[in-house]
């Protein structure tokens, strides 16, 4: 993929992130091959990276959001929807932002909507190259050491606030996996680095999906409302022991493993 070509798909955002423009977009990146879609992340990433060497954040960048009020300083978040936002916003922009950092100060952006771009790139990224873009190519997230782990989770609710009786149980577990040298030998066969495992309740579905990638995997559990079902302490420590379980018969069952062995024992 050319740098032509990169900027002819950036087009089709005309110029600013919102849902139609990353539905759009997600489209085009979705009919091309692997090596293409591989490519245009490898630029966009590229172009992001260059805006991060550049005296961008702190700056009181104009924003529509804003509605009026005196710009802020950039940081956090905010300064990374602006990195994306310079891009989406096509070459001729984009151009005089790196040619003059100064130049993002003279014009109002529209970053609010900016993690759309991020999340349709890395969507298409996972299913059409089995890449992860937070892990192979996020400028600001890639190359950030793992602490070793080969069990990566993450828990919540779109509900409630999961109960903490469960959340403590539930961390508790997956610390043990993935010090455990037994389960290390076990996540061994399935030949990737990690995966990346995500329980969310919500009001009224239950879903499972496990996804191989080139170098990891994803499973997503999705529970509704009913899964605390006002347990009491020792119940939901139990929830989160027979979660685990069920976990990894499912990813064992679904990358073609051996069963996985029994859960250890938390340390008391």
């Amino acid at each position: 993929m050319t740098d032509e070509d990169f900027w002819e798909l950036i087009g089709t955002l005309g110029g600013v992130i919102d849902e139609d423009g990353a539905d759009l977009l997600g489209e085009r990146l979705s009919s091309l091959g692997a090596e293409e879609v591989e490519a245009f992340c490898g630029h966009l990433a590229g172009k992001v990276r260059a805006l991060t060497g550049l005296p961008l954040e702190g700056r009181p960048v104009p924003d529509v959001g804003d509605e009026g009020r005196p710009p802020i300083p950039l940081v956090g978040d905010a300064y990374e929807n602006l990195l994306y936002a310079v891009v989406a916003a096509g070459r001729e922009r984009y151009g005089a932002v790196l040619a003059d950092p100064s130049a993002v100060e003279d014009e109002e952006w529209d970053a609010g909507q900016a993690e759309l771009l991020v999340d349709v790139v890395a969507t298409v990224l996972w299913d059409v190259v089995g890449l992860d873009w937070a892990g192979d190519f996020d400028p600001l997230l890639s190359g950030l050491p793992d602490g070793g782990r080969w069990y990566d989770t993450y828990r919540g609710s779109a509900w409630k606030s999961a109960p903490g009786a469960y959340m403590k149980a539930a961390h508790a577990l997956d610390r043990v996996l993935n010090d455990s040298a037994e389960w290390r030998a076990w996540w061994r066969q399935a030949g990737l680095r990690r995966i990346e495992v995500g329980v969310t309740v919500n009001a009224d579905r239950n879903r499972e999906r496990v996804g191989r990638g080139r170098e990891i995997a994803k499973a997503r559990f999705e529970r509704d409302r009913s899964y605390f079902a006002d347990r009491d302490p020792a119940a939901l420590t139990a929830l989160a022991a027979e979660e685990a379980a069920h976990i990894m018969a499912t990813i064992a069952e679904a990358l073609g493993m051996t069963p996985p062995p029994p859960l250890p024992a938390l340390p008391r």
